[in-house]
């Protein structure tokens, strides 16, 4: 089963309304054991100026969604890409997360 490969721990956190118009990033899941992988092995543009690279992230199904930040050790990515498999295969629930970590 996929989720014998789950071997690190990260944690998710989410935009919200702070005070007034002020947003900021705060703790959503604490941990979250996951698999990482490497999608590129090259840093890549996105938009003009914006590099960074991609990787994807296995995890069971939980509520994580685009624009969330996931924190490993001491790297923090940005979720652009969320799919969840239900019952995939007759064999797990998972989540497939594409992960970014900006570079200048």
């Amino acid at each position: 089963m996929i989720e014998s490969n789950y071997n690190q721990n990260v944690s998710v956190q989410r935009l919200t309304t702070v005070t007034g118009n002020k947003k900021d990033y705060q703790d959503h899941i604490e941990r979250v054991v996951c698999h990482i992988q490497a999608l590129e092995s090259k840093i890549t543009q996105d938009i003009e100026g914006g590099f960074g690279k991609d990787k994807l992230m296995f995890c069971a199904v939980q509520d994580i969604q685009e624009g969330d930040r996931v924190i490993h050790g001491s790297d923090t990515y940005r979720v652009v890409g969320v799919e969840k498999y239900n019952n995939f295969l007759k064999r797990s629930n998972h989540m497939e997360v594409i992960i970014r970590i900006f570079k200048s």
